[in-house]
């Protein structure tokens, strides 16, 4: 795809899906950890979309090299234009103006024969947060009260490498991919790897860089055009001087039913990744007013959050804030991906052999 620039499903009950999500960003170390305040962030949740061999970001047109779990807004296809995403007939999402998609790889389980069946997908989260600032020669924090741009019309994001398969704990691209073991009693275990234990669901958890170069809305390896803040951590800083201008922070939450599957050793994301580490995240901005969205901050944050009448993403909203279970509007490709059979390979052309 060339450089473009600025001038241009399983359905479960919503219940469930509050249940798993969280609103703690970081990890289980108190170093870390950072904790979500009601004065920087705004959140909704997400029923599943699609499951397709598809990626309209890094293979527009064709299959991609995995299989990948997508929600958001119904015009998710194998080409998508610039404008393609607002212009979707629905969302699956809570908040109806948000016809953005999100995705991430299937995960799977590896059979005692080799053969694959897919994990189901329940639900997703998503998380907007005021924690970026734009560059400044001489600043080392942001200044309180300043709010960032909520991400241009027609932006694309992509987080994490799905080639590596080794951590370095100093790459902030790679301390943005986590997961969490959510236990049954309620407890919870967060690492950049794959759990290596037996977990009631899996929470794949991305955030996405919040440092955009103020020119493009996608690049060549759909990666340079976007960074992760320079001075603090890869959720929360100031943009560098090559990328100086702060976004709206993307952190989205992907929850997988792992209970029928405790051993933990034999999951593998579509990618043909048995580690963890290659988990990554796609985004194409969708959202129907940039205005709504810029002002969501201000609006949307307070003791009412989305339920306030002032919240400028859902005042003109009329029905109520619940996620849709809903199909594309563009056929599905047919395509056998493991989700009702055991198949012997994974599809397409996996990065990994398993």
């Amino acid at each position: 795809m060339p450089v473009q620039h600025l001038q241009n499903g399983f359905a479960i009950s919503f219940c469930l899906l509050l249940t798993w999500s969280h609103l703690t960003i970081g990890t289980n170390n108190p170093a870390e950890a950072t904790i979500i305040s009601t004065t920087d962030e705004f959140s909704f949740s997400c029923l599943p979309l699609t499951i397709q061999l598809s990626d309209p970001i890094k293979s527009p047109g064709m299959e991609s090299s995995h299989t990948h779990v997508v929600t958001g807004g119904t015009a998710f296809q194998r080409t998508m234009g610039m404008q393609a995403a607002p212009n979707a007939s629905a969302t699956t999402c809570e908040v109806l103006i948000d016809k953005s998609n999100y995705w991430v790889p299937a995960l799977y389980h590896m059979t005692s024969d080799k053969s694959f069946e897919m994990m189901e997908y329940e639900s997703s989260a998503v998380y907007y947060l005021n924690r970026a600032c734009d560059y400044a020669a001489s600043a080392q924090t942001c200044k309180d009260g300043s709010y960032p741009l909520a991400p241009p019309a027609g932006l694309r994001i992509v987080a994490g490498d799905p080639r590596i398969q080794t951590y370095n704990d100093t790459n902030f691209a790679q301390r943005a991919i986590s997961h969490m073991c959510l236990m049954e009693d309620g407890s919870s275990n967060e690492t950049k790897h794959l759990p290596r234990q037996s977990c009631e669901k899996l929470r794949s958890q991305v955030f996405f860089p919040s440092c955009w170069d103020g020119r493009n809305l996608d690049s060549t390896d759909h990666k340079s055009h976007m960074a992760y803040p320079v001075i603090g951590d890869y959720n929360k800083g100031i943009c560098p001087k090559s990328h100086p201008v702060a976004i709206f922070s993307i952190f989205m939450e992907f929850i997988f039913n792992t209970k029928p599957f405790p051993d933990h050793q034999n999951w593998v994301y579509a990618t043909g990744d048995r580690t963890g580490y290659g988990m990554h995240g796609d985004f194409i901005n969708g959202w129907m007013d940039q205005g709504s969205l810029q002002g969501a901050f201000k609006t949307c944050t307070g003791k009412g959050r989305l339920s306030d009448p002032r919240c400028s993403i859902t005042q003109t909203q009329k029905m109520p804030l619940s996620p849709a279970s809903l199909e594309p509007d563009e056929p599905i490709p047919w395509e056998n991906l493991g989700q009702n059979s055991t198949i012997q390979k994974l599809p397409g052309h996996p990065e990994h052999v398993v």
